[in-house]
């Protein structure tokens, strides 16, 4: 279904490009005048295509991969906790102890649908031990390479220097839950705390289990994305990197077209888009030009 699509932006690239040398390599032949601005509209067309192509790479992403999803926030707060609430079963030690999970702790959950890669990792604060250090470092790590990070924040108690660091993960992230946990007990921690926080703020309860659901519902609704023809969905850098390319080209010779470029400029930009496609579709662009001159124009005979 990808192919077709991208062959389909490929073959009316090829006709304006064919076109073009035509006129330009047999100007005494009986062929229609090229004139740039008559290809703008399939331009932009093909600058759309590619563009929504483009953005179904993260959906294929979590199609094949799934969400990674790191769970952080300094000791004690919940962590473990909720992700045992998520999966349904005691996955992760819980205990009072700050300082017990040392290590990042990984799962696989399916989530409203959507496979999620659910990582627990260690409190953050200033580690005592070595090793509980590096399990903090790969805390922060493991935060910095998420698709998805859920800070958790204990809403029993006042806002700490380890809250602070874990609001600066979230805020730097590609995405972010705010989780306010422990909602059974008395709460001292008020939802403006979080100010400068943008996503999602959830307050429940790991313990009870109440207010997990509507976390989970949430992850959903970040991930499950827009609807799509049904297997037009890009699911690797390299497909991604070369639309992406192609994309920036077309959209290159729409700004050149506009400024009133000389038609052989903008058509070195829309050759560049085809051999990105090419590379994708095994097409070789130059050979492809000739053979469509001679498909749709008498000339050399």
């Amino acid at each position: 279904a990808v192919s077709r699509r991208i062959g389909q932006v490929y073959s009316r690239l090829l006709d304006m490009a064919s076109h073009f040398d035509a006129v330009v390599d047999w100007p005494d032949e009986d062929i229609e005048e090229f004139e740039l601005e008559n290809y703008e509209r399939q331009l932009t067309e093909d600058r759309d295509t590619l563009r929504t192509l483009l953005r179904t790479f993260e959906r294929g992403r979590v199609m094949k991969d799934g969400v990674t999803c790191a769970i952080a926030g300094r000791p004690n707060v919940g962590k473990s906790s909720l992700m045992n609430a998520i999966l349904g079963f005691d996955r992760a030690i819980v205990t009072s102890e700050p300082g017990t999970t040392r290590d990042t702790l990984e799962e696989r959950a399916v989530i409203s649908g959507v496979l999620v890669r659910l990582t627990d990792t260690a409190g953050i604060r200033d580690a005592d031990s070595e090793a509980e250090r590096q399990g903090v470092e790969r805390a922060r790590a493991a935060a910095g390479s998420a698709m998805l990070v859920i800070g958790v924040f204990d809403g029993s108690a006042e806002l700490e220097d380890g809250d602070r660091e874990t609001l600066a993960l979230i805020r730097g992230s590609e995405r972010a839950v705010a989780v306010i946990n422990k909602s059974d007990l008395p709460q001292k921690l008020p939802e403006k705390e979080l100010q400068g926080f943008f996503g999602p703020v959830i307050h429940l309860s790991a313990r009870s289990g109440e207010g997990v659901d509507k976390l989970c519902d949430t992850i959903g609704e970040m991930f499950r994305g827009e609807p799509v023809p049904a297997g037009e969905v890009l699911t690797n850098a390299r497909q991604a990197g070369e639309i992406s390319r192609a994309l920036e080209a077309i959209e290159s010779a729409l700004e050149a077209l506009e400024t009133g470029a000389a038609a052989d400029a903008v058509l070195t930009m829309t050759e560049e888009a085809m051999a990105a496609l090419g590379a994708l579709t095994g097409k070789n662009a130059r050979q492809d030009v000739v053979d469509r001159i001679f498909e749709r124009f008498c000339v050399g005979k």
